[in-house]
């Protein structure tokens, strides 16, 4: 299993290491670290999970610590030697690659490193271009992760740990759960320490390794996630690195994983194919430069990486590297390797070159090249050699250079051609679509938002016959006021019951005495209703004061019936009792009429729920209308299914801020009994007492009556009744034995006048301020920023929302990005085509 691969530095890892594919692009000019993509070198990795990646660089690349530790070599024309020649060539195709136009299978020649694992790539591709990552201060380097493909597996935390079955690369899908899609770059972070490369490839890294997982989570800064937890074992998709700074030379290099045969792990078993599926797909491109280094202490015949050179008939293409011939095995002949030289065996169409590189990172370029130069001068069998022209990191720097110059060369006619003919495929691809949309979008719909806001400020404010919203409304608050008035508390006094033919119509209470309801604003006595009833005993029963609907105990609103609190005189006695502490006799202590207000109140929230949920309708309704009457025309648009979303979502939103301020109120209220209104609530208690007392006084008279009369057995009906009733003076009644009570309940009727017209009041301000306020400022600012009217991309946005057939506008909006790259790519091609 690989090891650390690319730029990344190897960190501790229960599992195995991940594997990535790194890019790098070069140049060699001096750039500040905001210098543009085609002034910059730029390197990819490709990460896997615990390891495996493909690496496409520019610009040679070493391990982690190199880029973090290595100097530039300016001491030497080394690097020119690599660049010389090549650099627009090479600058045009990184552009093609940058562009994504290699899918476009444009024939873009490119350098690609392949070989087993611990052959030496790293070390070869960082001494074969001479780059450590330069000292001087005018460095920098921009992380991008290159998404071109999509991951549809279904690995996770049991897989990672070796517990689930992970998807294997099949013919039809050779790289398993990983499926082709057009590239997404995706920018992960600048970089202007050397010393901080290695930990930011680590997080594209573990960025790449977890597709599941929003890569801005593992942004430097960021990181929140788990940098242990990998979701995946392998990923083909590339980190790309593109690096600006002085010396270094214009080349592209894909630094492919190390191709293996066998995992470390039984479950990881499925990675051997992915990786080889991952090399082929790099190797096998007619356009690629197959650098294939081979160990001289292994033995050649043993390269899996040979042996896919040689499947995939690429040997023509392909150019030997012998790496670490200093490590060759003493006394070892070297028949077996002069023959692979001299093309005898193993023959590969550009030949074999020997390196041989210093694996100490602290050593510098220039000394590492000496180093080389000295080792094949003096060391045998190297030093008894004749042609050495083939010997050293030099003389195989030059031979690439070359051959990656007359490759692009050879190259360039053919890809300016197939860039012509895919510029005429979009353009008649586009002549095909209906015609867009014209005009100034952005401002098309901010015109129609506007006209939407300006409706909804009218219907809020009201005032006229067209704009019935508050009419309506005030409507609502005024029925939410009556029923709450109508819902007053109220009191039952006891009737008498006598026998006789004359039965008093209506319910007894429970302990067999009859009541009658009292209002406070109920001033006569009822008129019972007799019947004649011979031998049969005479029964009162209860009968309500209230002779008008408008008045009964019992106010309907909504689905929901809303009651009044229902007091006796025993049950406030009671109450009174409860309440006492003691001393003076005879004085009502205030929990106890706390206690009663809080029982007359405790209905509220119903009627107040339905005054909310019929407001809540209503506003919805008025925006709805006026949403309708706006963007009525736009039906079946993409814009208008958001426009209907947005505003469902802020109403959502707003009518719960709204429930929320009236539940607080309510809370309020039920809180404990208050008011400063003392004036009014005198008034009020004074009035409640006065028709309390009224009431009580002819329930008494009515008693004196129905004793006398069945005493005397002379009984009397109706008008005949009353009128016996009015002549009873106060002299002839008892003594008054629930005065502490009716006092009691005039306090609670009282502070109820007082409390539900201010409660009232208090809930309508709040509706007018938060949730009609909210509407009147809010919904505008809140619509214009969820369409970004003002962002870059507004125009491209909204001709996909505003069109009758959004996939008509996905097809033209990616087919206009695929010309703006072909006339990019056409600009700069046809400029260069007639300079080389």
């Amino acid at each position: 299993m690989a090891r650390s691969r690319g730029l990344i530095k190897r960190e501790p890892n229960r599992n195995a290491a991940p594997r990535s594919v790194i890019a790098v692009d070069e140049d060699e000019r001096p750039e500040a670290p905001n210098a543009s993509r085609s002034d910059e070198s730029s390197a990819t990795l490709n990460a896997s999970d615990g390891g495996v990646g493909t690496i496409r660089r520019t610009l040679p690349r070493g391990r982690s610590r190199s880029v973090a530790e290595g100097e530039a070599v300016n001491s030497n024309n080394s690097l020119n030697t690599l660049g010389r020649g090549v650099k627009e060539l090479v600058q045009a195709v990184q552009m093609l690659h940058h562009l994504g136009l290699d899918k476009l299978d444009l024939p873009l020649p490119k350098i690609v490193v392949v070989g087993d694992q611990s052959t030496g790539k790293s070390s070869l591709i960082e001494g074969m271009s001479e780059i450590k990552v330069p000292r001087s201060n005018v460095w920098s380097c921009k992380v991008l992760l290159c998404k071109k493909y999509m991951y549809e597996g279904t690995q996770g935390q049991a897989a990672t740990r070796g517990k689930g079955k992970p998807e294997t690369a099949t013919r039809q899908r050779p790289l398993g759960p990983w499926i082709l899609q057009d590239t997404d770059e995706i920018y992960f972070a600048a970089v202007t320490s050397k010393e901080d490369v290695p930990h930011v490839l680590k997080l594209a890294q573990l960025a790449t390794l977890n597709p599941g997982t929003d890569p801005k989570r593992y942004m430097p800064g960021n990181v929140s996630a788990q940098e242990d937890y990998l979701q995946v074992k392998f990923s083909p998709n590339v980190i790309r690195l593109d690096i600006s700074g002085q010396g270094l030379p214009n080349l592209s290099f894909y630094d492919l994983p190390g191709v293996i045969n066998v995992s470390d792990t039984p479950e990881e078993g499925y990675l051997v194919n992915l990786v080889k599926n991952l090399v082929k797909d790099y190797v096998q491109a007619e356009d690629s430069i197959n650098l294939l280094a081979i160990p001289m202490t292994d033995d050649p015949a043993n390269s899996t990486a040979s042996q896919l050179i040689r499947e995939l008939k690429a040997e023509a293409r392909t150019l030997g590297v012998l790496t670490k011939p200093d490590r060759r095995q003493v006394g070892e002949a070297m028949d077996q390797w002069s023959q692979i030289l001299n093309g005898a065996r193993f023959r590969l169409g550009l030949g074999y070159y020997v390196v041989k590189n210093n694996p100490d990172p602290k050593v510098d370029h220039a000394t590492a090249r000496a180093e080389e130069d000295q080792f094949f001068s003096n060391e045998e069998p190297w030093a008894e050699l004749t042609d050495k022209s083939r010997f050293g990191t030099l003389k195989l720097q030059t031979a690439l250079s070359q051959l990656l110059t007359d490759q692009i060369r050879k190259k360039l006619p053919q890809i300016l051609q197939k860039v012509y003919q895919k510029a005429e495929n979009i353009d008649d691809m586009l002549r095909g679509l209906p015609e867009p949309i014209e005009g100034n979008l952005p401002a098309m719909v901010l015109g129609e938002l506007m006209k939407f806001n300006d409706q909804l400020q009218q219907h809020l404010d009201g005032g006229r016959r067209h704009y019935p919203f508050q009419k309506t409304w005030n409507d609502l608050a005024s029925n939410f006021r009556k029923t709450l008035g109508d819902t007053r508390p109220i009191l039952n006094l006891p009737k008498p019951q006598r026998d006789g033919s004359e039965v008093l119509m209506g319910t007894p209470t429970p302990n067999g005495r009859a009541t009658i309801n009292i209002d406070s604003d109920d001033e006569d006595m009822p008129t019972p209703t007799m019947s004649q009833s011979s031998g049969i005993k005479r029964r009162a029963a209860s009968t309500s004061i209230d002779r008008s609907p408008s008045k009964a105990q019992k106010a309907e609103n909504g689905d929901r019936a809303v009651q009044s609190k229902a007091f006796d005189l025993g049950e406030i006695k009671s109450l009174i009792q409860d309440a006492y502490a003691g001393g003076v006799p005879n004085q009502t202590h205030p929990k106890a009429t706390e206690e009663m207000i809080g029982l007359s109140i405790a209905h509220w929230h119903v009627p107040l729920d339905q005054f909310l949920s019929a407001t809540e309708q209503l506003c919805e309704s008025m925006v709805f209308e006026r949403v309708q009457s706006v963007f009525g025309g736009r039906q079946g648009t993409r814009f208008y299914e958001q426009i209907i979303s947005h505003c469902e979502a802020f109403f959502k939103d707003a009518f719960l801020q709204q429930r929320q301020v009236a539940k607080r109120i309510l809370s309020w209220e039920m809180a404990k009994p208050q008011t400063l209104n003392e004036e009014a609530m005198s008034i009020a208690r004074d009035k409640a007492l006065k028709i309390l007392q009224e009431h009580r006084r002819k329930a008494m008279a009515y008693e004196l009556i129905c004793e006398q009369e069945q005493k005397s057995g002379k009984l009397t009906t109706g008008q005949a009744r009353m009128d016996k009733v009015a002549r009873v003076n106060e002299s002839q009644l008892k003594p008054e034995v629930y005065g502490q009570e009716l006092h009691a309940m005039s306090t609670v009727k009282g502070y109820y006048e007082c409390a539900y017209s201010r409660f009232v009041d208090v809930v309508c301000s709040s509706i007018y301020c938060e949730l009609f306020g909210k509407c009147r400022n809010d919904l505008f600012e809140t619509l214009k920023t969820k369409f970004g009217i003002m962002e870059a991309d507004s125009c491209e946005r909204f001709a996909l929302l505003l069109a009758a057939n959004p996939q008509d506008e996905v097809r033209r909006t990616g087919l206009l990005k695929e010309k703006d790259k072909i006339e990019k790519a056409q600009d700069r091609l046809e400029g260069l085509i007639n300079r080389v």
